[in-house]
């Protein structure tokens, strides 16, 4: 009474067999688009909005910021361990292409008061201002890029020139900026939000460096909290 339900089982299991052996996979066509690099924390800004010379430009630094998180800046200009406002102005020339902007803080400073807008509130603050403590005749200063909010005091992360190991990283927090600068060093701390002037509509930017490599982040070490 079995065998014929035996035999039957065993021909379709055959049978099925030879159907997959003979059954070609299936492949893509395509490769399925890849996703933003991820930055532990790090919002990519979207497009941004406006047009013309008055437009903000603070979401493409932030941006930019993000992939040149983690560079070496031993080669800019104050070779690393004073290399603050260069690694700002990497970023700038990056968005802003020609002419390019002083890697110096002075210089830097004064760019800054001709093309863009001091922001007095720090609850006006965006992902891409920049924050700078001038020099004083005794104490050198810091410049540095405001990155995504982290509370609502405000405040904010700072990508900066880490001294220590000669690293563009999100390092600082505002918070402890003032403290340091501010308070400790008795540094001026001021905000300016790039506006591009007219007459530097002229130049041409840079090709961004997120169209030629992701963030750098994997060879960061944790944050300090500073």
């Amino acid at each position: 009474m079995l065998q014929p339900l035996i035999n039957l089982l065993w021909t379709l299991s055959v049978g099925f067999s030879i159907f997959a052996i003979g059954t070609p996979a299936t492949h893509a066509d395509f490769l399925p688009e890849q996703a933003p690099p991820v930055v532990p924390g790090a919002q990519l800004p979207g497009p941004e909005a406006g047009a013309g010379p008055a437009r903000d430009f603070s979401a493409r630094i932030y941006r930019e910021a993000i992939y040149s998180a983690g560079m070496d800046t031993g080669s800019l200009p104050g070779g690393g361990s004073f290399s603050c406002a260069s690694a700002v102005c990497f970023v700038l020339n990056r968005v802003l292409g020609s002419p390019k902007v002083s890697p110096y803080l002075s210089e830097l400073e004064q760019w800054l008061e001709a093309n863009g807008k001091r922001i007095a509130d720090m609850r006006q603050l965006q992902p891409g201002d920049i924050i700078l403590s001038p020099h004083s005749l005794t104490v050198a200063g810091q410049a540095g890029i405001i990155g995504r909010s982290i509370s609502s005091y405000p405040d904010f992360e700072i990508y900066a020139n880490w001294a220590q190991n000669h690293l563009f990283v999100p390092s600082w927090s505002l918070r402890k900026w003032k403290q340091y600068f501010e308070t400790r060093l008795g540094l001026d701390v001021v905000f300016f939000r790039v506006i591009r002037s007219p007459e530097k509509e002229q130049g041409e930017p840079r090709e961004s460096l997120d169209c030629r490599r992701r963030p750098l982040f994997g060879l960061l070490p944790p944050s300090s909290g500073r």
